[in-house]
């Protein structure tokens, strides 16, 4: 009987933890989904900025540069800080600044203060998938961690999908300013949960220092392979955030003149092809030999779908066309990136797989960063040189400004074919 009862405890006190571990995991994944909303979330809101403050697609680009800047900044640092002083205290932080600078974003009374609280939320939103990984690493047993990292990824996804069409309704129902009101509010209420779902750092992390951390990236970035690892993710990250989370709504309204809600569900169902793709050719590329010939051709069919979006051939095959475009866009994207969680493992290992991570997601921003400036750019001047535009007024985005913008999305598609050839050889499992 005592063995019994032994193991009767044993059991219920492993069920306790597994429910905590779950609790935990969730609070964090509300976090990233929140996160996930946030970037892709300019596409449903920078008509009302561009009419609230008074700005053109140049004004618009420079607020989503801003965000990408802060997210960068914070990239490198995210690995460090999560493995130095563990997920909770990050994950709190990280989700007090991005409530705060919800509520500010929402309170903002100038571009300048726009900029500055976007740039505030990104700064918080950057910690929090290097967070989500280390704590299903922590928690959960190798058989499964591939399992909870996929859903993981999903519920990043599912913020994207509230950041489409959801979004867009409220914007108009309740204005901008109102729903991230209501963003920042969930955020708070999420910190008040993750306090309680969270455990301490364990004592067993204090052995790895920042110093041994910062040196071990240092040394990857003497490595070319790894380069072209960041180069792969950088373009696919910039190429995709750009169209769905910065002008693919308008866009979409642009070419049929519809709303702002009803072009949200093209985006929203690149969304649903995300979630689905990670999942489903998630899986598929644990069963992948050459892993940099698949990135390649994944970014092959990425560039055939973007450029299938030119706005002659869009507004020709009409909105249905457009939507199963975006649909398929939405699994190839969902399923790039376990294909470049899988190379950085086996560049960096898993002891540094966090620094991996980092690297990629400084490229990333970085590209995406500097990018954004660029298009909203020359997507205005395209659009004031075209003569069929220039009825749509002096700082509006045509059809040469959106077919400008599927020539450099393009051109920011090429890096994804020359990164795997860099890492080539280098992806054999030792």
């Amino acid at each position: 009987m005592s063995m019994l009862g032994q193991q009767t405890a044993y059991a219920s006190t492993a069920s306790r933890l597994g429910d905590r571990a779950y609790w935990a995991w969730a609070t964090v994944a509300v976090a990233y989904a929140i996160a996930f909303l946030q970037r892709v979330s300019p596409q449903s809101v920078n008509l009302s900025l561009m009419h609230d403050f008074g700005t053109d697609a140049a004004g618009v680009a420079m607020l989503a540069s801003g965000y990408f800047w802060g997210y960068t900044l914070m990239q490198i640092p995210a690995g460090l800080l999560v493995d130095r002083y563990g997920v909770k205290r990050v994950v709190l932080a990280s989700m007090a600044a991005s409530s705060l600078g919800s509520a500010a974003f929402a309170l903002a009374p100038n571009l300048l203060d726009v900029f500055a609280a976007r740039l505030i939320v990104a700064c918080g939103d950057a910690l929090v998938f290097t967070a989500l990984l280390k704590l299903v690493a922590q928690n959960f047993s190798d058989e499964r961690f591939g399992i909870m990292s996929g859903i993981s990824q999903v519920s990043g996804y599912v913020g994207g999908v509230i950041a489409t069409t959801p979004l867009a309704a409220a914007v108009t129902g309740f204005g901008w300013r109102a729903c991230f009101l209501f963003i920042a509010a969930v955020g708070l209420a999420n910190l008040v949960a993750a306090k309680f779902a969270l455990k301490p750092n364990p004592v067993s992390s204090g052995n790895k220092t920042l110093k041994s951390v910062i040196c071990a990236a240092r040394q990857s970035l003497s490595h070319v392979a790894n380069w072209g690892c960041a180069m792969t993710f950088a373009s696919h990250f910039a190429v995709v955030t750009t169209l769905s989370g910065v002008w693919g709504i308008p866009m979409v309204a642009h070419f049929f003149d519809i709303s702002p809600i009803a072009a949200g569900t093209p985006l929203l169902a690149f969304m649903i092809g995300n979630a689905i793709g990670s999942i489903f050719l998630g899986h598929a590329a644990d069963r992948v030999a050459a892993l940099d010939a698949a990135l390649i051709r994944i970014c092959v069919l990425r560039m055939i779908l973007v450029a299938m979006l030119q706005p002659p051939i869009a507004k020709a095959f009409g909105l249905v066309y457009v939507t199963v475009v975006f649909t398929t866009l939405g699994l190839v994207a969902g399923g790039t990136v376990p294909l470049v969680l899988k190379c950085t493992k086996r560049l960096y290992t898993a002891d540094l797989i966090g620094v991996g991570a980092s690297v990629n997601t400084t490229a990333a921003g970085i590209f995406a960063g500097i990018a954004q400036p660029i298009i909203g750019f020359a997507m205005l001047v395209a659009s004031q040189f075209a003569v069929a535009d220039t009825a749509h007024g002096a700082g509006a985005i045509g059809d040469a400004g959106y077919g400008t913008l599927i020539a450099i999305l393009l051109l920011m598609s090429l890096p994804g074919i020359a990164g795997p050839l860099l890492m080539k050889g280098k992806l054999i499992v030792q």
